[in-house]
């Protein structure tokens, strides 16, 4: 029988917040949830899991996210002695949470709280469980620990990150942080916030303390949880350095995370490096925030918890296990991120009710997959060149209906119909201007929603009616402005007085494919600086390619609406043959033929030398990673390099 007796005060106030609590469909859920293990789930635990995470409390009722696994980093250190008991024998490190938080001498009738989550990071499975310690033994780092489970439930796959783990034996923890208690004005640690930034994985520890009245019904309880996305998905506040962001998805809609925060408003996280085996561990208290309030904080996104950090622990090397490969595959469900509007120093967002019109006046056919889509707004904009237009194709698509799974278009169950695309040509200088016309150069994605309409009324139009290309105007065809965004812009020239003569900006551009576009707005609107102006830009931009060609027509549309840049030399990185010979362009251009190497940056050394050059780059998250490797190898760090804050 179920230790359950239907939603506890928490999740109720979560259901009514969402609106849950109007969808019959979702009534009964909380049925699902079994009062003892099935033995799927149990032999799952005992022959599939290299590790567990759980969550346990400290001695101030406090949630920490441990994680659990053998010495040896195999499966095996989890058995299953009796129907509703799992027995595990663990290898404690150095700064894991357990040590603190369980006090061994508590165990009366498995009334010191545990819940774990087992996940197979190789093929997407994950069960959870939920129940109490009846016994523990901790010698020498060696953990002996007993426990019956109340609760159990099976979990989709949706936000799992697929990889393989090895085995790590020579796994040794080093605790490089523990500050339990963080004092008023602290914050976390730069090595503590890169760990969050670049995770695609975290595991979310919860509380369910239940009053006198209430505890016969609905018991307390913990709940350990897996939240997935493309990395960087959790934020952290730059305002204060420790209050961690994460949004919540379209799920199962059984709200158990939630509702435990609304009644009980504590968390933990646990974050892994798999490349690594650093962990960050990290408790503190807990807010859910909804709706417009959600979306003041983290844009376009209506549900998400708030966890002010109260104390953490930073360990290196001490996951016995290691990502075999760099090859990992990424939820095709995982939305694109979302920055924190406080991260947006420069952005400008619009309400739902202010929100001005763009109307599409003209389309650019540069191949099958590539177009620029020009557009003009009610609304005079202020664009900064490189800055992205954020457009909400909501009143063309409508809002998006409730999907649990879909499997022939995963990307289409988050999906918001709103795009952010970096503006190719709108203001008409190097920094902001008013300007009622903006251009979009954008790629056809594969399976894409929008993309794949706005293509497929391109293809109509060459085929049946070519000259409304030239005009689009009576298309009519209108989207909303939700925002214009972006930091990936050219630096601020010197205030007056701070230079003698002429300042020289050096400046290297790097751009994988599509990536060009922030480049090509820059490269428009510095044609057109007077030449007395203060400040003069000395720009090397490399360009890795598949389609030289239309790489070549659009530096050439960008540049001669302005004249020559006497400063530019362009590098072409491709495999194809230019039909026109690099003479014949116009352009300061140098072809390459293959990817972009070491040997390129190391001809520009003299750049690296100086000391004030600025870097850019923008391009797939592949192609960043492999030329951020490269720059490495010339002491340039990813936090001295211009990146795009967003993923397409």
């Amino acid at each position: 029988m179920t230790s359950l007796n239907g939603w506890h005060r928490g999740e109720l106030i979560v259901r009514k917040k969402l609106g849950l609590d109007k969808i019959p469909a979702t009534n009964h859920l909380w049925s699902s949830i079994r009062g003892e293990m099935p033995e799927q789930h149990s032999t799952f635990y005992t022959t599939r899991l290299p590790f567990v995470p759980v969550c346990v409390l400290d001695d101030e009722g406090r949630p920490w996210g441990s994680i659990l696994a053998g010495g040896d980093g195999k499966p095996g250190f989890i058995r299953h002695p009796r129907y509703d008991t799992l027995s595990i024998e663990a290898r404690l490190w150095k700064g894991d949470p357990f040590h603190k938080a369980v006090d061994i001498t508590d165990y009366e009738n498995g009334s010191k709280l545990i819940a774990g989550i087992g996940v197979e990071v190789s093929t997407r499975r994950r069960n959870k469980f939920a129940g109490g310690i009846t016994g523990v033994d901790v010698r020498d780092g060696d953990l002996s620990l007993q426990l019956v489970v109340n609760e159990a439930i099976g979990n989709c796959p949706k936000y799992i990150t697929l990889r393989d783990l090895t085995p790590f034996p020579a796994a040794s923890s080093v605790i490089a942080e523990d500050r339990p208690h963080l004092a008023v004005g602290e914050r976390l640690s730069d090595a503590a916030i890169a760990l969050i930034l670049e995770s695609d994985t975290v595991f979310f520890g919860t509380v369910y303390s239940a009053s006198r009245e209430d505890s016969s019904l609905y018991p307390s309880h913990l709940g350990m949880n897996h939240r997935g996305g493309r990395p960087g998905f959790i934020r952290v506040k730059p305002s204060d350095g420790r209050t961690v962001v994460l949004p919540d998805f379209s799920g199962n809609r059984f709200m158990t995370s939630l509702g435990n925060v609304e009644a009980t408003p504590y968390a933990s996280l646990t974050f892994i490096s798999f490349t690594t085996g650093d962990i960050l561990y990290l408790t503190g208290n807990a807010r859910n925030v909804y709706g417009s309030e959600a979306g003041a904080i983290m844009p376009f996104q209506d549900t998400l918890t708030e966890i002010f950090i109260t104390g953490y622990t930073l360990v290196q090397n001490a996951f016995p296990l290691r990502q075999s490969t760099e090859e990992i595959v990424g939820s095709p469900y995982s939305p694109p991120i979302k920055l924190l509007a406080e991260e947006a120093t420069q952005a400008k967002m619009f309400s739902v009710e202010q929100q001005p019109t763009a109307l599409l006046t003209r389309i650019t056919v540069h191949s099958s997959t590539i177009a620029t889509f020009e557009w003009e707004s009610s609304v005079a904009l202020r664009v900064v060149p490189g800055q992205a237009a954020i457009l909400d194709f909501r009143p063309l698509f409508g809002q998006r209906q409730y999907q649990h799974m879909s499997a022939q278009n995963p990307n289409l169950v988050n999906d918001d119909f709103i795009r952010t695309w970096t503006i190719s040509s709108a203001a008409a200088g190097p920094g902001d201007a008013e300007n009622k016309r903006f251009a979009l150069t954008i790629r056809e994605k594969p399976g894409g929603i929008v993309t794949g309409a706005m293509f497929k009324m391109v293809r109509k139009l060459v085929e049946e009616k070519p000259e409304l290309l030239g005009n689009a105007t009576p298309l009519s065809f209108n989207v909303n402005i939700a925002g214009i965004t972006g930091d990936f812009v050219l630096p601020a020239p010197p205030k007056l007085g701070v230079v003698q003569g002429k300042d020289v900006r050096h400046l290297l551009w790097v751009a994988g494919g599509i990536g060009v576009t922030p480049f090509l707005s820059m490269l428009s609107a510095l044609s057109q600086l007077d030449s007395t102006a203060p400040t003069s830009f000395d720009i090397t931009l490399a360009i890795s390619t598949r389609e030289p060609e239309i790489m070549v027509s659009l530096l050439q549309t960008a540049i001669g609406s302005g004249g020559a840049l006497p400063n530019l030399s362009i590098h072409l990185f491709t495999n194809v043959t230019l039909v026109a010979s690099d003479e014949s362009s116009g352009l300061p251009l140098s072809l390459h033929r293959g990817r972009i190497t070491a040997s390129f940056f190391d001809d520009k050394k003299h750049l690296f030398d100086k000391g004030d050059t600025e870097f850019y780059l923008c391009g797939p998250e592949p192609f960043e990673r492999s030329i951020l490797d490269l720059l490495a190898k010339f002491d340039v760090t990813p936090g001295n390099v211009h990146r795009e804050g967003f993923a397409y």
